[in-house]
């Protein structure tokens, strides 16, 4: 009935190619408006961890409600480096002041740029402001960067009538930078907690300040510019020296020989910061700066995060494509040139092969789908099967050809073009369709997956296998009603190298094909010791090891923290009761303060612990906890108290680091590491999981982040394409059998994809290559493509 059906639509090639045209622009439009960028031209790649993360667990749930919680864990880190190694002065805190304001000014979607300029102090005279404010005239709290270049704007100034100020200045002015320095060492060792100031007080008099205007009456003297200069930078090296070790400090905004300083951006809710525009801008600002710097000879500026990766990920894959997308094709037309010797030849597998594209980018598109890193094989796969299907056929036309014209007896009409399309059809509908069934089985089997990536790319693979099946039988037969195709020459007449190299191989086989086979079977059996040997391991290294992303991630995870993070989330079980016999939320007692040291110390393998030294790829380089904070304002944690934890979330919640969300439901410390791939990430996973509960009994643990989940899933997506490639293998003896009607034929189909799939993974095993993503979905590729040349094969 289904060679029926094609013999009869065949009648009409006109109508034919006018339908497939006409769907051809209606899904070229739908591709471009879908899956094209209408700015850059460029294909939209979703680079993002979302598409690897599994939908159906609870790990994703708690991956949007921390991020609804607290944020973006995405961030990039922008690092200023001293190349002499100089502790951070006056310049460099200018250039960094400049870069922090540009990039909030200018970088779109930026929610938060945090630098060492933003963290508050806690107590003091300039209680809410950062360190480097001081109280100045008329107990106003003003920035000493604002201060020096209002000084240095009055310096530069016409002069007034400023002589009676003049000494008095000078006088006032020396006695309040004793009063300054004082203030400060105060601020910086005073119990924030215990502070002889209310809250409420401290709160109104921080609301009562107000940034002073530029005003020259009292800040004119006798000073020099580069007096003025020394006296300011020495009060900025002062201060560094004193909160480099500050635990909101070291490491994330401030190298521990203060030699390097961060700026961290934060961005809105879907505001794609991965995308060209916002990284062009930023590539672009701080390039500027680097170059017009009046320390741009001892200053590098580097950043890093998983927007650049991201970014720079689908750069790459679209120059890629760029280029392997034509060169696949010029391959293809030189073959077919070599093969049938017929530019017009060419014209037909072509069509195919593009029309098939076209339509399964254009249904993509209109359904409102998106290419990832792993559906981007989409392509290559519909023209690989594509061109196997269609040179099947006309090799087959050409065969029909031959066949009807020397059944004709002498005086009988040639063979018509529509007689020898009839009689392909015939004999090609069977086998294709067979082997488009098997092949779209393999890969509609992935839409059970969890993982999106995977569904996706078995729904866009089948839709684009059923569409090239659908046009070699369709649109081939169309074409060669107005093509002239070269008859085949008669195989007794084959000369060449070629030929007589294949005739050679065909002479062998049959006088030692129980040979081959043993051969095979020993080449099958020792890479399949190869397997026991096989690891899974997603590697976040993809980039070349001199290109600027790495070098700028590999320089500020030595300088600063590692841009991989972890989430730890902890959540309540029930309400504690106090001493004082009132309820309190267990998140805010000491009690879970003394557990999170217990924690880190494990974490940071205090007093001998070794289980997280022995992750190999991983080192945890910062923690992101209340212990720290707390620990360095009270001067330590002796007889912490459950109201002082529940005031410094109060205090923090204004103006400080967010560990706790709104509702006060989720308490959040975060892990800032260096890994060198999932292995790695899950190993610390596992240990957090059998270690967090024992260290706080009374809170739910949970566990979240980008690269975890990514990791997750990476593996999860290995592990399913092995089984996967073993189903299919079942799968495929099953379908053979049926089609030739006997098991022995199925195993003869079966051998050969079996031996190549055991040397597949056995090499990987024997060359010590982890298994990832994209080296398990080659597996499954190689096994569809391999299954149809045997069903060709055989169906001969």
């Amino acid at each position: 009935m289904l060679i029926r059906f094609f013999n009869t639509v065949n009648k009409f090639p006109k109508i034919i190619l006018l339908i497939i045209l006409s769907l051809s622009g209606f899904f070229f439009y739908h591709a471009m408006e879908g899956l094209f960028d209408p700015q850059t031209g460029k294909i939209r790649i979703n680079s993002t961890v979302e598409p690897f993360i599994e939908r159906d667990s609870g790990a994703y749930q708690q991956f949007l409600e921390a991020r609804e919680a607290f944020g973006s864990a995405e961030v990039v880190v922008v690092a200023m480096h001293n190349l002499e190694r100089k502790p951070v002065d006056l310049k460099f805190l200018l250039t960094l002041s400049n870069i922090q304001k540009e990039i909030e000014n200018g970088v779109p979607g930026i929610s938060k740029v945090m630098s060492m300029l933003d963290i508050p102090q806690a107590s003091g005279n300039c209680i809410g402001k950062s360190y480097f404010h001081q109280m100045d005239y008329g107990s106003v709290c003003q920035s000493i960067l604002e201060k020096y270049q209002n000084d240095i704007a009055c310096l530069s100034s016409p002069p007034e009538n400023t002589d009676s100020y003049n000494v008095a200045g000078e006088r006032f002015e020396e006695s309040l930078e004793k009063f300054i320095e004082a203030s400060l060492e105060a601020s910086l060792e005073e119990n924030f907690i215990e502070s002889s100031v209310s809250e409420e007080e401290a709160q109104e008099e921080a609301d009562s300040y107000t940034e002073p205007s530029i005003d020259c009456t009292m800040n004119r003297s006798r000073q020099i510019p580069e007096k003025l200069h020394d006296k300011t930078d020495s009060k900025i090296r002062n201060i560094v020296s004193k909160i480099k070790k500050h635990p909101l400090f070291e490491g994330d905004l401030l190298s521990r020989d203060s030699s390097t300083a961060a700026l961290i951006l934060t961005f809105k809710l879907g505001s794609n910061p991965e995308s060209d525009r916002t990284q062009n801008i930023l590539k672009e600002l701080l390039t500027k700066h680097q170059q017009k710097s009046q320390i741009s000879d001892t200053l590098r500026i580097a950043f890093a995060g998983q927007p650049r990766q991201i970014n720079k990920a689908g750069v790459l894959i679209n120059e890629d494509m760029e280029k392997i997308f034509p060169l696949s094709i010029l391959l293809i037309v030189v073959i077919l040139l070599f093969s049938f010797r017929s530019l017009l030849t060419v014209i037909v597998p072509l069509s195919v092969v593009l029309s098939g594209i076209i339509w399964t980018a254009g249904i993509v598109g209109l359904i409102g789908g998106e290419l990832n890193l792993v559906t981007m094989v989409c392509a290559p796969i519909i023209l690989c099967v594509g061109s196997a299907y269609v040179i099947k056929f006309l090799n087959q036309y050409q065969t029909e050809s031959i066949q009807l014209r020397e059944s004709k007896k002498p005086g009988d009409p040639e063979a018509s073009k529509p007689e020898i399309i009839t009689a392909t059809i015939s004999s090609v509908t069977l086998p294709v369709t067979v082997t488009a069934i098997t092949t779209v089985a393999g890969f509609i089997a992935l839409v059970v997956s969890p993982i999106p990536a995977v569904q996706e790319l078995g729904l866009y693979s089948s839709i684009g296998i059923v569409t090239i099946n659908l046009f070699t039988l369709t649109l081939a037969p169309a074409l060669l009603h107005f093509i002239h195709l070269p008859e085949l020459p008669v195989a007794q007449n084959q000369r060449g190298l070629l030929n007589s190299f294949f005739n050679k191989i065909v002479e062998w086989l049959r006088l030692h094909s129980k040979r081959l086979i043993i051969i095979w079977l020993i080449v099958a059996a020792t890479a399949a010791l190869g397997m026991f040997g096989l690891s899974i391991d997603s590697s976040t290294k993809t980039f070349p090891e001199n290109s600027p992303i790495v070098k700028d991630l590999q320089f500020i995870e030595k300088e600063l923290a590692g841009t991989d993070s972890l989430r730890l989330l902890f959540k309540a079980k029930e309400e504690s009761v106090s001493q004082q016999g009132k309820l309190l939320n267990p998140l805010k007692t000491a009690r879970t303060i003394f557990g999170l040291k217990k924690l880190q110390e494990w974490l940071f393998q205090v007093n001998g612990t070794t289980e997280i030294g022995s992750i190999d790829g991983l080192k945890i380089d910062k923690i992101h906890s209340p212990v720290d904070v707390l620990d360095h304002y009270r001067m330590g944690l002796e007889k912490l108290t459950d109201d002082e934890v529940v005031k410094f979330y109060s205090k923090t919640r204004e103006n400080g680091p967010k560990f706790l969300s709104d509702a006060e439901n989720i308490l959040q410390v975060t892990l800032r590491m260096t890994s060198s791939g999932s292995t790695s990430f899950l190993a610390l996973r596992d240990l957090l999981l059998e270690k967090a509960p024992l260290f706080l009994p009374d809170l739910q643990f949970s566990y979240t982040g980008g690269g975890v989940l990514a990791s997750e899933s990476a593996n999860n997506i290995a592990q399913g394409q092995i089984n996967s490639v073993i189903l299919a293998l079942a799968l495929v003896f099953v379908m053979l059998s049926m089609l030739f009607l006997s098991w022995k034929m199925g195993v003869i189909a079966l051998f050969p994809n079996l031996i190549t799939i055991l040397v597949f993974f056995g090499s990987l095993g024997w060359l010590d290559i982890p298994i990832g993503v994209t080296i398990s979905v080659i597996a499954a590729i190689a096994l569809g493509i391999g299954v149809d040349d045997t069903i060709h094969f055989l169906s001969h």
